[in-house]
C-alpha cells in the first residue's frame, strides 16, 4: 500500500520534502546553539560566582580574625544587598556555621564557595547562591526565537519550492501528453505525475526508440539474410487506371507504410520485382531472431495496411512470403551475393501470387527456434507454412507498434489534405 505522501501531487511533494528538510536542518542547527549557549552560560555563571565568593571572603577576613562575628554579619547582610546573592554562609574550619544573610530563593540555585584566608592560613569558606533564573529565562527567549525563525524559513521554503514544483509538474504533464498514444486510456484518479509519466512510458514500443548499429561489417553480404517479398497485388490493377498524382499518392502510402514497419524490425528496403519489394534482415542487427523479425515485421504491414484500408477507396492488397537466404542482398562493390538472392525471390513471388490472404513462411524459414517460440505456425502448402498467429507478449508489441504507426500516417495524411 502506497503511503499518504505518495497519494500527492508532485505539487505538494515536492515542497513539503523540501520544507521537512529545511525545518530538520533548522531544528539540528537550533539544537546546536542551545548546547553551545548553555555551556557559555555556565562558564559564565561559575566564573562570577566564584568572584564574588572570593569578594566576600576578603572582605571579612580582617574581622574573623578578630573574631567580630557582628562586623562580620553586618558584613554579609551589605553584600546580599548589593550584589545579585541571594544567600551568603560563613562557615568555620570544623564546618560550623558562623553566620548567614539573605533567603533561600526558588530551586536549582547554584552555589559557590571561596576560602576565607587569615594571612597564609585558611580560617573559614563562604558559600553563597546565585538566582540564575533570569539568565535561564533569557536563553529560552532565544532559543524559541531561534525555532519560530526555523518555521517561518521553513514556510518560506515551501512556497518557494511550491512555485518551482508547479512549473516542473507542467512539463512533466506536457510530456506525458505528447507520448499518449491514440486511444489511451484516461489515467486513473489520484495517480501522481511521474506514475502517469512512466505508464505512458511503459505503453510505447521502445523496440523503436532503441538504437540501432548502423556500421557495415566487412563481409556482411555473406551471412544468412532473412527475405520478407511483398507482392503488391492492387498496385499492378492501378497502374492502368489511376493517373499520375493519384498513382504517386497512392505509391507514396504504401512506401511510408512498409519502410516505417521495416524501419521497426531493422529490415533494408529494395525494389526487387514488378510489384515486388524485398526486405532483407540480417541476424544480430535486432532484438529477436532475423526470421521472427521478419515474420513480425509483414504482420505489422498487413495490420496497418488493412487499418488504413477500410478508411480508402482503393485497395492495399499485397501478398506475402518469408523465406532465408546463405547471402545478403549485395551491393555495388560486390553483386554475387544479390545475384544469389535471386532464386530466394522467385520462389517467394511465386507463393505470393497464388495466396495474398496468408502470410507464407518456408519451412527452412519455419524451423527457426525464436519464430517457434513466439509465433504459431500452421502448414499451408508443401514447401510452405502461414503464420496463424503470435504469443502474448509478441501481439501486445505489434499492437502498439501499429497503434504508433498509424497515428504518424494519419498525422501526416491529414497534413497533406
Amino acid at each position: 500500500m502506497k503511503s499518504p505522501l505518495r497519494n500527492l501531487s508532485l505539487t505538494l511533494q515536492l515542497p513539503l520534502a523540501a520544507a521537512a528538510l529545511s525545518l530538520a536542518v533548522a531544528l539540528a542547527l537550533v539544537t546546536l546553539a542551545a548546547t553551545s549557549s548553555r555551556y557559555l552560560l555556565e562558564t559564565q555563571q561559575a566564573d562570577y560566582g566564584s568572584a564574588l565568593a572570593q569578594q566576600i571572603a576578603r572582605r571579612i577576613s580582617t574581622a574573623l580574625e578578630s573574631g567580630d562575628l557582628l562586623s562580620v554579619a553586618a558584613s554579609l547582610q551589605r553584600f546580599v544587598e548589593s550584589s545579585p546573592a541571594t544567600v551568603v554562609e560563613i562557615y568555620d574550619v570544623e564546618g560550623q556555621a558562623l553566620g548567614r544573610a539573605g533567603t533561600d530563593g526558588r530551586p536549582g540555585e547554584a552555589h559557590y564557595e571561596a576560602p576565607v584566608r587569615v594571612g597564609p592560613d585558611i580560617a573559614g569558606r563562604v558559600r553563597i547562591a546565585l538566582d540564575t533564573g533570569s539568565a535561564r529565562e533569557s536563553r529560552q527567549r532565544f532559543l524559541l526565537s531561534l525555532s519560530a525563525l526555523a518555521v517561518v524559513l521553513s514556510l518560506l521554503v515551501f512556497l518557494v519550492a511550491r512555485y518551482g514544483a508547479a512549473r516542473l509538474v507542467g512539463r512533466i504533464a506536457g510530456a506525458a501528453e505528447r507520448l499518449a498514444l491514440d486511444g489511451a486510456s484516461p489515467p486513473a484518479a489520484g495517480i501522481s505525475e511521474l506514475e502517469l509519466l512512466e505508464s505512458r512510458v511503459e505503453a510505447l514500443p521502445l523496440e523503436l526508440l532503441r538504437p540501432r548499429d548502423a556500421g557495415a561489417p566487412s563481409g556482411e553480404h555473406y551471412r544468412t539474410n532473412t527475405v520478407l517479398y511483398l507482392h503488391l497485388a492492387s498496385l499492378a490493377g492501378y497502374v492502368d487506371t489511376l493517373n499520375e498524382r493519384n498513382l504517386h499518392r497512392y505509391t507514396d502510402r504504401l512506401h511510408r507504410i512498409i519502410y516505417a514497419s521495416a524501419a521497426c524490425y531493422g529490415g533494408k528496403l529494395q525494389v526487387a520485382r514488378p510489384f515486388g519489394l524485398a526486405l532483407c534482415f540480417a541476424e544480430g542487427e535486432g532484438t529477436g531472431s532475423a526470421t521472427l523479425r521478419a515474420v513480425a515485421c509483414a504482420a505489422l504491414v498487413r495490420e496497418v495496411a488493412g487499418t488504413l484500408e477500410a478508411g480508402m477507396s482503393l485497395s492495399l492488397s499485397m501478398g506475402m512470403a518469408v523465406g532465408r537466404s546463405e547471402l545478403g542482398p549485395g551491393d555495388a562493390a560486390d553483386i554475387y551475393p544479390g545475384l544469389y538472392l535471386q532464386g530466394v525471390l522467385d520462389e517467394l513471388r511465386d507463393a505470393c501470387l497464388h495466396d495474398r490472404e496468408h502470410v507464407l513462411v518456408t519451412e527452412d524459414a519455419a524451423a527457426d527456434k525464436d519464430l517457434a517460440a513466439h509465433a504459431e505456425l500452421r502448414l499451408e502448402k508443401p514447401g510452405f507454412k502461414r503464420l496463424a498467429g503470435f504469443a502474448d507478449t509478441q501481439q501486445l508489441l505489434l499492437e502498439r507498434q501499429s497503434a504508433l504507426l498509424l497515428a504518424r500516417l494519419r498525422g501526416r495524411r491529414e497534413a497533406a489534405a
